[in-house]
């Protein structure tokens, strides 16, 4: 896993967490739940559909010329 790859990892847990936290249920173990979501958001966000993902392309500026 790259650097960019654990850290958008690790920013998925910490938004899964603070979801967890509003339930305020405490016999839940809130950190492991927060990593096994932030795990199946990347399981999700690595997997291809048939018809492929789509691209933003970068717009060209226009140049005042």
């Amino acid at each position: 896993m790259t650097e960019h790859e654990q850290n958008l990892r690790d920013l998925a847990a910490m938004f899964a967490m603070a979801a967890l936290l509003t339930r305020n249920s405490p016999k839940e173990a809130i950190v492991s739940l927060a990593f096994e979501m932030a795990d199946m958001f990347m399981e999700a966000r690595t997997s291809t559909p048939e018809d492929g993902i789509a691209a933003i392309k970068p717009k060209r500026r226009k140049t005042n010329e």
